[in-house]
Formats: structure tokens, C-alpha cells, sequence
């Protein structure tokens, strides 16, 4: 079943996003160029031989993210100022044509992460999408800038609660945002394992109805991007570096270009187990499915109307033989008698059973087989007698070949199963039951010298028989009024009047029979 947000799609940099497609995979180089053009080329670079399929960078001015006077960040352990740290760190403008034009070059979608207005009108021309970092989730005038540009918005959710990611995402489509992503992520640098909570994403997309993803910030470059592309996330990001020890706050917590590859092929592979979650038999499973999936067969030679039993029968993978009835078929054959010799081995098929009526004395008993082929012209001939056609729902004989083409259809049809009666080899009468849904509708037909005989009883009490056997809970029936017999014979049967409806402008009695009751 497909989560709320996962069936919204769309693109970015010319790749999908959400659905069924692979995750966007975002190499976020951040900072980490150091503030030289050369390093953040060989960033680019070094995310495409990884295989990702986008760049991210940043742009923000100190003077515009805090006040000189904010003082140190505790977390990063140095002395500098915020201030001093992020104005060294800072992009120049006039470097985004050109790291646009390379990433574009070697295959990259190039995105970037405005972090005052200005800037959103300084990207607007670059970028294939806007990145919005989790610490601007709440600077509405910035999310209102970006929403205006109508491109694709990713928006990160670190250190904020459910109801302010719900305001955020208002504010967005408010503003015209109609394509976004929520990337679930923890506003740590680097996220220890257990506070990476990948599942999140999956709260993010089943309450807010948006496609989500995840921004990685732990040291692995494994588990984390692993587990969110198994809980169908469709952007997945991750801060890379060229070398960890370079000096600098986001290089330390950053992944390497080989950790980097590791991690596209993680996901990748993830993706490529997940499959579409259609549980089916898959083509690659034919072969076997046929070979070693089990089937009733014959355990030694079977003479015509010897019964089935366990001493003559078993569920045996049938390997390279024809296929033959299901094991869970197995009470039904235990029920019936060999209507044709069988040789030991022979793989049991539906008309090589028969259902033998219980035995009285001085009546040979019913015997009930599938009906095959060879039994249509009878069939034809029993259901135009003049006076079948007058108990019938439609009394006009009917065509050969409307006839021929209903019973190809029937024994074609699992769920329609069309027996023939025989007393000592002939044939007496036919069944019929259409089944749905643990009901089956019976007919029968009588051969017209056996009728009055009190076989249409018989029948129908084979046909309860074979319906029980089947799992059916019900058997119902259609009986024209002015047909006396057909209703002695089903209530004599043990099936009760249960009310009366209207086929073809015509009044018919309903008749019911629970089984097991």
C-alpha cells in the first residue's frame, strides 16, 4: 500500500523524485570548497565519479547569520567566533555560473542553500532546486523568497517538532510551492547511530502527505542512507569532503569520495531488493514453482472405481511431469473413485475423479464426474428437450454455436465447475456449480428417459457433497414456480424456500442450502 506523499512526483536537474523512482542522491559539499575555487571544482568532481546525482552547495554571508558579537559554538571546540568562522567559510557569488556550468557538465543536478533573501534571488538562476537548511525552518520571509521562484523546494527538519515542520510546509504552498520534499534529520554534527531516527521520514510523509527523505549526519556512510532508502525515501543527502583532515568545521563529520561511491552502491542496492512490493509469483521463479511445487499423484496402479486413499496416493513434487491436482484438493480425491485405469506415478487431474454416491441397497448408485469435451453434444441435446426448455429461465432452443462457446467457456473457468452423472457407465444427468466468494449457484439437468426417477435428488445430494469438499458454506438455486418437480427435488434434498426475485420479467423461487449446518 502506497504511503500518503509517495504517489506525488516530479523533477529535478531532469531526474524523478518520489514515486517509484530512485532516491536523489545529494552529495552536500557545504563549505568544504574552504573558499577556494579550485577545491570546490574538485568537489564536483569527485561527487560525480561517486555517482550521486547532485551537488549541493551553500550561500551565506556572516553579517546576515549572526551578530559579531554571538560568540563562540561550543560544540566545534574553538576559539574562533561564529562570526570569524562563517564569514572564512563564505561562497563567492560570482562563482555559481561556473560551478553550475561544471556540474551540469560531468552530469550533476547543481542545487544550493540560500540562507537570506538575497541570496535566494542571487540562485534563482542557477539552481536546479532549493536545499532550505532545518535551522531556517522557521524564517518565513525566506521560506515565502524561495517558495515565489516556483522550483522544486528540499527542506530539512533537524531540531524541529512536528507542528513546526506542519507550519513551514503551510507557509510554503502558500507562497506557490507545489514541489517539496521533507528530508528527516538530526541537527548534530557528526549524529551518533542512535539519534539518527531514520524512521522519522516515515512519520514526516504518513502525517504531513508529502514525499520525504533523509540528510545524513552521522560518520557511516552505510546504515543510515541504507535504512531510509528501505523506508522509501526519495532524497537522500550526505556531507562529503575531499579529505577529513582538512582543517575546517564540516570536515571531520564528513564522508570521503570512496566512502562516498560505498554509499551510492548501498542504496542502489537497498533499492534493487526492494522491488515494488507487488507480492506475485516473478518470472525468475516459474521454472521452480513448476518443478518443486507438490501435486496428487497415483503411489502405485489404480483400477476404474477403485477409491482414493493414502495407500494408493501421496503429494509428491512433480519435477519435470505434467501438472496434476493441488495437495489441498487431497479430502475431495480421499472422496471419490478412479474413473479410468491410472498407472503408478500418474499425475492426478480433475477428471479422474469421480464422486460416488453412498450406497443402498437395490440402487446402483450416482456417480459423478467432470465434464469433458467429449460431452458437449449430450449436453446440447439434453438441455434443447422440449420440456428442459420450458423449465428453464429462457425457452427458446438454443444455438449450436452459443452453445458450443458456453461450454468451452465453463471448462475453461475454474470457478465453474460442470459435472455429468452416470449410473453403471451412463450418463443420467449434468451439474453445474458457478462459484463466488464461498457460494456456488447449482443446476441440474436430468437426461429426459431418467426423469421421475428421483435422480434429480440424488444429484443434488452429490452436489452438496462436492460443494463441502470444495470449502464452499452455501449452495443457492433458481426454481421457476410451475416447476413442481425441481422444487420437491431440492427440498427434498434438504434446501429451503428462502424468497423469490424476477429473471428475464419472470417470477423465480430462490432456494438455499448452508452446509455443515
Amino acid at each position: 500500500m502506497a504511503h500518503p506523499g509517495e504517489s506525488q512526483t516530479f523533477e529535478i536537474g531532469g531526474r524523478p523524485v518520489g514515486g517509484s523512482a530512485p532516491a536523489l542522491i545529494i552529495a552536500e559539499a557545504g563549505s568544504n570548497h574552504d573558499a577556494r575555487l579550485d577545491r570546490a571544482h574538485e568537489l564536483v568532481d569527485a561527487a560525480a565519479a561517486a555517482g550521486v546525482d547532485a551537488i549541493k552547495f551553500q550561500l551565506f554571508e556572516a553579517r546576515r547569520l549572526y551578530p559579531r558579537t554571538a560568540g563562540r559554538c561550543d560544540y566545534l571546540g574553538l576559539e574562533t567566533s561564529i562570526y570569524d568562522l562563517i564569514q572564512a567559510m563564505e561562497l563567492p557569488p560570482e562563482w555559481l555560473a561556473e560551478l553550475r556550468h561544471h556540474s551540469r557538465e560531468v552530469g550533476l543536478a547543481f542545487l544550493a542553500s540560500p540562507f537570506h533573501e538575497a541570496a535566494v534571488e542571487l540562485l534563482a538562476e542557477h539552481v536546479d532546486a532549493f536545499k532550505i537548511a532545518s535551522y531556517e525552518l522557521t524564517h518565513e520571509p525566506l521560506l515565502e523568497a524561495v517558495a515565489a521562484r516556483g522550483l522544486p523546494v528540499i527542506l530539512s527538519t533537524g531540531a524541529s517538532t512536528l507542528e513546526e515542520c506542519r507550519r513551514a510546509l503551510t507557509v510554503l504552498r502558500g507562497a506557490g510551492c507545489e514541489e517539496l520534499v521533507l528530508l528527516q534529520c538530526t541537527a548534530r554534527y557528526p549524529t551518533e547511530p542512535e539519534d539518527a531516527d531514520v524512521r522519522a521520514l516515515v512519520s514526516l510523509r504518513e502525517e504531513l502527505g508529502v514525499p520525504t527523505g533523509f540528510s545524513d549526519h552521522t560518520r557511516d556512510p552505510l546504515a543510515a542512507p541504507s535504512a531510509a532508502a528501505a523506508l522509501g525515501a526519495c532524497v537522500i543527502e550526505k556531507h562529503f569532503t575531499l579529505d577529513r583532515s582538512l582543517p575546517g568545521p564540516d570536515h571531520a563529520f564528513a564522508v570521503e569520495p570512496d566512502e562516498l561511491t560505498r554509499l551510492v552502491e548501498a542504496v542502489r542496492g537497498v533499492e534493487a531488493v526492494l522491488g515494488d512490493g507487488q507480492k506475485e509469483v516473478r518470472a525468475v521463479e516459474e521454472e521452480l514453482r513448476g518443478f518443486a511445487r507438490r501435486a496428487l499423484f497415483t503411489t502405485r496402479a489404480v483400477a476404474a472405481g477403485e477409491a482414493f486413499g493414502p495407500r494408493n496416493t501421496a503429494a509428491l513434487r512433480r519435477g519435470q511431469l505434467a501438472a496434476g491436482l493441488e495437495p489441498a484438493r487431497q479430502a475431495e480425491l480421499f472422496a471419490c473413485v478412479a474413473v479410468r485405469d491410472l498407472a503408478e506415478e500418474a499425475p492426478l487431474e480433475a477428471g479422474d475423479l469421480a464422486l460416488l454416491e453412498e450406497a443402498h441397497a437395490g440402487v446402483e448408485p450416482l456417480l459423478l464426474r467432470a465434464a469433458t469435451e467429449a460431452d458437449s453434444e449430450l449436453l446440447l441435446e439434453w438441455a434443447n428437450d422440449p420440456e428442459t426448455r420450458t423449465a428453464s429461465h429462457q425457452r427458446a432452443p438454443i444455438p449450436r454455436a452459443e452453445h458450443e462457446a458456453w461450454f468451452a467457456g465453463v471448462l475453461a473457468d475454474p470457478t465453474r465447475r460442470l459435472f455429468v452423472a452416470q449410473v453403471a457407465g451412463e450418463a443420467v444427468g449434468s451439474l453445474r456449480l458457478d462459484e463466488t466468494a464461498g457460494t456456488a449457484e447449482v443446476s441440474v439437468v436430468l437426461a429426459p428417459h431418467r426423469r421421475g426417477r428421483g435422480l434429480g435428488r440424488r444429484l443434488l445430494g452429490l452436489a452438496l457433497r462436492r460443494a463441502a469438499l470444495a470449502g464452499l458454506e452455501r449452495l443457492d438455486a433458481r426454481v421457476l414456480p410451475e416447476n413442481v418437480a425441481s422444487r420437491r427435488a431440492f427440498e427434498a434434498a434438504g434446501f429451503e424456500l428462502v424468497g423469490e426475485t424476477e429473471v428475464d420479467g419472470r417470477r423465480v423461487l430462490r432456494y438455499g442450502a448452508r452446509l455443515g449446518a
